[in-house]
Formats: C-alpha cells, sequence, structure tokens
C-alpha cells in the first residue's frame, strides 16, 4: 500500500510540474500581416495636357520690299511629358494658332496675310517648386495668302522658344511663352517672313 500511495503522490506532482511549466510558455503572437506600401504618385508635371493660348504676334515680311506689321494669335495645345529623373522633362507638343497679320505694298496695292500656324515640337525644361522652366526646339507650318507680286501659299520654318508655366491647382497651370519662325524663300520671289509670338497659356493636366 505504502508503494502504491507513493506512485500516486510522484504522478500528481509530475502532473502539477508540467502544468506549472506550460503556464509560463508565452502567448502565441499574433499573426502578421503584410500590407504592401502604396505605390508612389506620379509627379506632376507627368502625363498629358491639353490647353489653349493667347496672345500677340508681329511678323517681318521681306517680299521685295520690308513691311512690318502685328495681330492677336490664339488657339489650342496638346502635348505629352515623361519623367527624365532629378527633376528633368521631355517629351513632344503641338500647337495650333489663328492670326490676322496684314501687310501692303503701298506702291502697288498687293497684301499679304498671315492666317494660321501648325507646330511639333519637342519641350525639355526642369520642374522648379510649383514652376516649370522650359525650352523648345521644332518645325512650323504655316498658311499665307497674297496676289500680285507678293505670295499666295503656304511655307514651312524651324523654331526655337522658351516658357515657363506655374501650377495653380491640383490640375491646372497658366504660363507664358516666347516662340521664333523663320520662314525662308516663301512662294515664287523667294520671300522671307520671321514671326515672333509672345502667348499667355492655361493647360488642364491628366
Amino acid at each position: 500500500m505504502i508503494r502504491t500511495v507513493t506512485i500516486a503522490l510522484l504522478c500528481t506532482t509530475a502532473a502539477a510540474g508540467a502544468a506549472y511549466a506550460g503556464s509560463n510558455d508565452p502567448a502565441p503572437a499574433d499573426p502578421v500581416v503584410y500590407t504592401p506600401a502604396p505605390a508612389p504618385a506620379s509627379p506632376f508635371w507627368e502625363g498629358g495636357y491639353i490647353g489653349g493660348q493667347v496672345g500677340y504676334a508681329y511678323g517681318e515680311f521681306d517680299l521685295g520690299g520690308s513691311f512690318d506689321n502685328d495681330s492677336v494669335i490664339g488657339g489650342l495645345t496638346a502635348g505629352y511629358l515623361w519623367n527624365l529623373g532629378n527633376d528633368w522633362y521631355a517629351g513632344p507638343e503641338f500647337q495650333y494658332d489663328w492670326a490676322d497679320v496684314s501687310v501692303t505694298d503701298p506702291n502697288t496695292g498687293n497684301t499679304a496675310t498671315f492666317n494660321e500656324m501648325a507646330r511639333l515640337k519637342a519641350v525639355v525644361g526642369k520642374a522648379m517648386g510649383n514652376g516649370f522652366l522650359y525650352g523648345t526646339l521644332g518645325y512650323a507650318y504655316a498658311d499665307f495668302d497674297g496676289v500680285g507680286t507678293f505670295f499666295n501659299g503656304s511655307g514651312d520654318s524651324y523654331l526655337v522658344g522658351v516658357g515657363y508655366d506655374h501650377r495653380v491647382s491640383d490640375n491646372w497651370t497658366v504660363g507664358g511663352e516666347y516662340m521664333y519662325h523663320a520662314f525662308d524663300g516663301i512662294g515664287t520671289a523667294g520671300g522671307d517672313v520671321d514671326v515672333n509670338t509672345l502667348h499667355l497659356k492655361a493647360t488642364y493636366r491628366f
């Protein structure tokens, strides 16, 4: 009987010790849920945009005589910029303008008119805070109408320019741009026309 009691006591002690040891084990940790970091937002200047411009055009007509005149000019703009890194951006831009720059030969009364212009250009610039300073280089195609000793038809030109856009809201920018165009060999007389334009622009960026 003593032997039986001793065995029972040993079993009870072992069970109590095991229960005590189990009570000191740390509670199981909560499962770790992995949440991927959100993708960084695209820089403001990257992407497509559309808008319009209005401004001033000054034409210098060398058509057997020199005639200068100016006009209001305005039209539409569309383009796209890619992020090159380090706040630099580049991309293509298309513009179409209407104008009414007319000159008259005082000797003959013949007239010539610069009516409209389309441009396809490359834009390269750098973002600076809420601003974007850029330069442009491209191709321009213009419609000219004239009679007599003047020209009648169209011409093309290179263009160079500089501009600045400023962010005014989540999607809108306003800015200014200057461009120089040189149309050479216009018409049968081989006349030259230089056009300077200065625009105020507003664009909506996607």
